[in-house]
């Protein structure tokens, strides 16, 4: 996850990119993806803050990676819509919002007013009918529109133009759906999918649909007869069965579906793509609002985008071990310059010892016999041990079972995709740190920056994991998963670990060529 502000990007880009967020989507998601750490977050006033803290997670993902030069946060206005009034029992029977989600949604608006986000409500409509109105508005001025919600209802507008992403997982997980995959997945055109719903309803908007079909059963009927329409156009012909004795009895209750499910994309909204000019954050008062919040490590990113560097760490550039440098409670990194520990570069290494951070880039000290002894006869804290452990073996070092693996207690407490060091800090710590992408580039820019300030960033890395190691035990605690982590997730780690070293002998077939060749030897 980037954690340089990603509303630092101006908007002045050639190409006009509109994102439109379904915002109570968004923020439900952002609520439940860090419902495990609740009791964690909150500030000094006792309000909760995963909600909140969640949602900029994912707009800094989007924003990063979309770089949108207009954006909308769309959000519901109320439960009475136009849509009630059809059917009064539609979105009927929703559980009741959680109180620990429902206080902080004004704290949403205000973090978007900071970032300079533009958010709106229409009342009678939904916040889908905003952001359908505004996506064809935005198609007809030549943008480009990428739609993000954890509603599947907004599948049906996405075209050549439109890209609609659905979150899957977490707070940066997301799938893209355009006109060809939805093709691909599922066999249907974004109208149908309307189509498919209005056949077999939908459980979490109360949507009746036809009785008894489901979506196998729907996606059938649609690709033998194009639509909804014609389906009853050609009922008469149809075999008799329960099915078409169930279609006959819901017609009216399959258009009223059609109806429920179909975006309206011409509502009567007061506002115009120039009032979603994407121009960055007040940046004072959104200091203050991460105050309050208690968002420290975000304003240490906020400050540090400002004066374009990090708090200075203190550590020492190692060119050479001594025995007061190491102790049993330290704890390692090791730095791999791409993703594949197999075959990619060692690049350097950091590790604490009390208070002190050491980092060093020469991989010869893994000989040196002070470091060899130690790194192979005592449990390692680590980050990644897995990766640590089948590294370190190309360098003639055997390590034991860990002491402790940062990665390993992240993703037991955390439904964060992302398991980088820098999602550990956002998540359990108070120390700044941008992702690897970040600090490295991409693609052909992908570069290691000059020593000091590489060096620096693996110290920073190992003061990350310092600084979250009593936090993340803490939380395994009271979460009962202790055990889990010592006696499972550990133990599990390093007999995979061990299996990767030693590999598994494959005995290859010999092609058919060579067998015929093989054969004739033999006849000979």
């Amino acid at each position: 996850m980037v954690f340089f502000p990603a509303f630092l990007y101006n908007g002045c880009m050639d190409k006009k990119k509109l994102l439109l967020i379904d915002g109570s989507s968004v923020a439900f998601r952002a609520f439940f993806a860090l419902y495990q750490q609740l009791d964690r977050f909150k500030n000094d006033n006792g309000l909760h803050t995963n909600a909140i803290y969640g949602f900029h997670l994912m707009l800094n993902h989007l924003l990063e990676r979309v770089q949108p030069s207009h954006i909308l946060v769309a959000f519901d206005a109320g439960k009475t819509t136009f849509r009630t009034e059809m059917y009064a029992e539609y979105k009927g029977g929703r559980a009741k919002t959680p109180d620990e989600f429902r206080e902080q949604f004004p704290f949403i608006r205000e973090l978007l007013d900071h970032l300079g986000i533009r958010h709106y409500e229409l009342a009678q409509y939904e916040a889908d009918d905003i952001i359908g109105t505004l996506g064809r508005l935005a198609e007809k001025k030549s943008f480009d529109v990428t739609i993000v919600s954890g509603d599947k209802d907004l599948i049906q507008l996405t075209d050549e133009h439109t890209v609609v992403e659905i979150s899957k997982k977490g707070v940066a997980e997301f799938e893209a759906f355009t006109p060809e995959y939805l093709m691909e997945k599922m066999g249907l055109t974004p109208a149908q999918f309307i189509d498919l719903k209005a056949l077999m309803g939908d459980k979490s908007d109360n949507i009746p649909g036809v009785t008894k079909i489901g979506e196998k059963t729907g996606i059938k009927l649609l690709l033998e007869h194009g639509s909804l329409e014609g389906i009853y156009e050609n009922i008469d012909s149809m075999k008799a069965s329960k099915m078409k004795e169930n279609l006959v009895n819901d017609k009216e209750q399959a258009f009223l579906s059609k109806t429920l499910a179909t975006i309206d994309t011409k509502a009567p909204i007061e506002i115009g793509l120039d009032d979603l000019v994407y121009s960055g954050p007040n940046v004072e008062n959104l200091g203050k609002f991460y105050d309050e919040m208690g968002f420290k490590q975000l304003k240490q990113a906020l400050n540090a985008s400002q004066t374009n560097q990090a708090e200075t760490l203190n550590f020492t550039v190692v060119d050479k071990v001594s025995q007061d440098m190491l102790s049993e409670d330290s704890i390692f990194h090791f730095e791999l310059f791409g993703e594949n520990y197999h075959i990619d570069d060692l690049v350097g290494f950091a590790w604490s010892c009390g208070d002190k951070l050491y980092a060093t880039d020469k991989l010869e000290l893994l000989q040196d016999p002070i470091l060899k002894d130690f790194l192979e006869k005592t449990p390692l804290k680590v980050y990644d041990f897995k990766k640590a452990k089948v590294l370190l073996n190309r360098f003639g070092l055997n390590l034991q079972a860990p002491a402790f693996d940062s990665r390993l207690a992240k993703y037991l407490l955390s439904t964060v995709e992302n398991n980088e060091i820098s999602t550990i800090a956002s998540l359990y710590g108070q120390t700044y740190l941008v992702d690897d992408e970040t600090f490295y580039g991409k693609g052909v820019k992908k570069a290691i920056p000059e020593r000091e300030k590489f060096l620096e960033y693996l110290a920073r890395k190992v003061a990350v994991l310092v600084d979250t190691e009593p936090v993340l035990l803490e939380k395994l605690s009271e979460n009962g998963q202790l055990d889990l982590l010592y006696d499972m997730e550990q133990p599990l780690a390093f007999v995979l670990a061990k299996m990767e070293i030693a590999g598994i002998k494959v005995k290859k077939k010999p092609c058919l060529r060579c067998r015929l060749k093989m054969s004739l030897s033999l006849k000979s």
